[in-house]
């Protein structure tokens, strides 16, 4: 038994043996075999780019380049396969499945689902199952005509009186914000009409003096700026406020804005072409405000014999540049601030003997930071002429006068006081003061 246990071992052992020399060799054949597959790859693909060096990208040179069996086989890949691909016959079978499908309708299943669906909202409540009376219907429209006006009033209501929105707390952030119980809208700031109420609430307990900002715009807007707004206006700092809205300051656009100032829907209230539309449209004591840019003045120029403000860029007055021919005939009160107005090179000859600016009748013009450039023209730059015509003048120049003019012509009792004024670069004289000027 000891002898049949031993050579049996041992035949197990040379068994186990044999089998990895068996092993050894197979991996070492596919080995020898993956290493010949790479040097055939690398053959290929060295010989391949030899032939693309040669031939190049062009596509007809490398179909001239094939051979008669590579162009068949190139044909075959391009025109053949394609259509016997898994790919191809699985579209092609949803393909046809969607044209050979037909929908099926059943008529009776839906009515059946109908019919249960309305008694299961008979049951939830939704729908009354009743069969009323044909006499009762004409009552039955009349209440639910009255119960709808309802409903919409008391919806007004609480638009009206604010009592729509109620606050809630954000839970993200904890923090309050309006929400509203008929729109479902929801928003941080407090709403418009709670802001009303709250001022109106406050208006009648403190007074006038309180009154709401919009409302007391309102107001102002029925009044004439000069005098009745300007006394309005002193009545409190809130009154001052609302008569200087800035609602009622008329604007003009320079040239450089004529496209959009020639469209009449983007011209706004209150915003006009030309300064003489401006005049034109001003009530005693209104102000007009020029922005930067070029401003044309047609001749005769311009008549001002209400009180009136013009306001320009009270910094740098060559921004606002008032290009004029003809003169500004100034017969009431007012002030300037932040222009300049010159003569056009192309009036040079045309606007003879006109002053820029004459000041008559009494008219009195104060002004600040402006500058009169006469050059072009063989009239006075300024000319004031009349018992009290003048005004008080700071930080003007005045320039360009004709040699047989002035630059600053003062004439029958006119009066006027002038604080770091230029008067230079005049032909003839700088100031001119006649009578008791």
């Amino acid at each position: 038994q000891d002898k049949v246990a031993k050579k049996s071992k041992q035949k197990k052992k040379k068994v186990v043996l044999d089998q990895k020399v068996i092993d050894a060799r197979q991996i070492g054949g596919d080995d020898k075999d993956s290493t010949k597959d790479d040097d055939e790859e690398k053959e290929l693909e060295k010989e391949f780019a030899n032939w693309q060096s040669k031939v190049g990208m062009d596509a007809t040179k490398i179909n001239d380049s094939l051979n008669p069996l590579e162009l068949y086989g190139l044909k075959i890949k391009e025109s053949v396969d394609p259509y016997f691909s898994p790919y191809y016959f699985a579209e092609r079978k949803k393909l046809e499945e969607a044209t050979n499908t037909t929908i099926e309708i059943d008529l009776d299943e839906i009515e059946r689902m109908k019919i249960e669906e309305e008694q299961r909202a008979f049951e939830d409540g939704d729908l009354l199952s009743t069969f009323p009376d044909p006499e009762a219907l004409p009552r039955q429209r009349q209440l639910y005509s009255r119960e709808k006006a309802r409903l919409r009033a008391e919806t007004i209501k609480r638009k009206l009186t604010g009592q729509n929105w109620i606050t809630k707390i954000d839970e993200l952030s904890k923090k309050p914000f309006y929400f509203n119980i008929d729109t479902g809208e929801a928003i941080w700031e407090k709403p418009n009409v709670l802001q009303m109420l709250e001022a109106n609430e406050a208006a009648r307990s403190g007074g006038w003096r309180i009154l709401p900002l919009k409302l007391l715009v309102s107001i102002m807007e029925c009044l004439v700026p000069f005098p009745d707004r300007n006394q309005c206006g002193a009545t409190c700092r809130r009154w001052h406020e609302a008569a200087t809205d800035i609602s009622f300051v008329k604007h003009v656009w320079p040239v450089e804005m004529g496209a959009l100032a020639m469209n009449d829907k983007k011209l706004g209230k209150n915003h006009f072409r030309t300064i003489a539309d401006a005049i034109s449209a001003a009530v005693p004591g209104d102000t007009i405000e020029l922005g930067d840019g070029h401003y044309w003045v047609q001749y005769p120029g311009l008549v001002v014999d209400i009180p009136l403000r013009i306001i320009g860029d009270e910094v740098d007055p060559s921004h606002v540049v008032v290009e004029l021919s003809g003169d500004i005939l100034w017969k009431n009160c007012g002030w300037m601030e932040g222009v300049t107005i010159r003569r056009p090179r192309i009036a040079t000859g045309i606007a003879s003997k006109s002053d820029i600016l004459r000041i008559e009748s009494g008219g009195r013009l104060d002004l600040f930071h402006c500058i009169f450039d006469n050059h072009g023209s063989f009239g006075n730059t300024v000319s004031m002429i009349g018992n009290n015509s003048g005004g008080r003048w700071k930080k003007a120049s005045i320039s360009g006068g004709d040699k047989s003019k002035s630059g600053l012509l003062l004439d029958d009792n006119a009066f006027a006081e002038f604080t770091d004024c230029e008067i230079r670069d005049n032909a003839g004289v700088g100031v001119t003061c006649r009578g008791a000027a």
